[in-house]
């Protein structure tokens, strides 16, 4: 059996053992009772911020860009984000989406080396602010405050660990962690030699402060948008948690949801949702209601993203 064939078995093993599980003890016509009397309109005001998002997304893009010395239309992008989450959504990886948006990142023009380096930038940006998001959060929310002794702290040494993480990334000469790799064995060597690509990507960006300033205050504001609109579709069900919470809950959930030990997420966000909700007194019913609302949403926008890359025209963009 192939290696592809045989973590794919597993990713699907995992996902059904864990939705079984979750399911377990919950009363599934409960759950669609839940999903059936949820508010409309904060439903549709929830789903309209995925668009608003998808803009926020496309201009943080454009300004990456913009740094190798290229451009972009702002609705190009768009699109091309949207194609990306139908990739998502109806392939088994997350994979999918990164290499639809390099690929469209060439077709911009760029050089190939050039379209991988600015969508890792921009998912380092993403998943750096998701982090920090996330530790902020537990300085605020009283409910895991309280129960975490020196909680500021631990929390300022954690955004102290990401800061200097990034300045590690963006400071130490690729051709180093090449040298210190070589000397160690053939899987260390070629660890080393993808780190010394990865940080030929970031250190592109080294000299383009006010740029990435720019892109980062984008990232703040795209998290931001993401925490609002699970807050409404959580209240569109009559989940009543503080926003200070959500602050904590959704960054968490969206960061263990992007790790690849599963089907889109499958079974892992149902788990992490009922787990993280439960810690705020939230029945099980109400969170895995949530959950699949939640996963009804992203599939249809992966729907919408299958019909514009159905529709567009497959061509290097001048």
């Amino acid at each position: 059996m192939q290696k592809k064939t045989f973590f794919l078995l597993l990713k699907i093993s995992l996902s059904v053992a864990l939705i079984l599980w979750i399911t377990e003890d919950i009363a599934l016509d409960s759950v669609f009772t839940v999903m059936a009397t949820s508010s409309t309109s904060l439903l549709i005001f929830a789903f309209s911020l995925f668009f608003v998002g998808y803009v926020i997304t496309a201009f943080r893009w454009r300004i990456l860009i913009r740094v190798q010395g290229g451009d972009a239309p702002i609705f190009f992008l768009v699109r091309s984000f949207m194609v990306a989450l139908f990739f998502n959504n109806f392939l088994p990886s997350t994979v999918g989406g990164d290499v639809v948006r390099m690929y469209d990142s060439w077709r911009l023009g760029n050089s190939k080396s050039d379209a991988v380096t600015v969508v890792l930038v921009d998912r380092f940006l993403g998943v750096i602010v998701l982090l920090c998001f996330a530790l902020l959060a537990l300085i605020f929310d009283d409910a895991v405050a309280g129960e975490i002794p020196f909680i500021v702290a631990w929390v300022l040494v954690g955004l102290g660990g990401i800061a200097l993480s990034t300045w590690l990334v963006v400071k130490i000469p690729a051709s180093y962690a090449e040298a210190f790799c070589s000397e160690r064995g053939r899987i260390v060597a070629r660890i080393g030699g993808v780190l010394s690509k990865i940080l030929r990507s970031f250190q592109a960006y080294r000299h383009a402060r006010i740029e990435m300033l720019r892109a980062a205050a984008l990232s703040v504001l795209l998290q931001i948008n993401v925490v609002v609109c699970f807050t409404l579709l959580a209240r569109s069900i009559g989940i009543e948690v503080p926003i200070e919470s959500m602050f904590l809950i959704i960054p968490v959930a969206i960061f263990i949801m992007m790790l690849p030990i599963s089907i889109n997420a499958i079974g892992v966000r149902e788990t992490v949702f009922v787990f993280l909700f439960s810690l705020y007194g939230i029945d099980n019913v109400q969170a895995l209601a949530f959950a699949w609302t939640a996963f009804g949403l992203t599939l249809i926008q992966g729907i919408l993203g299958g019909i514009v890359f159905a529709l567009r025209k497959e061509h290097r963009v001048t």
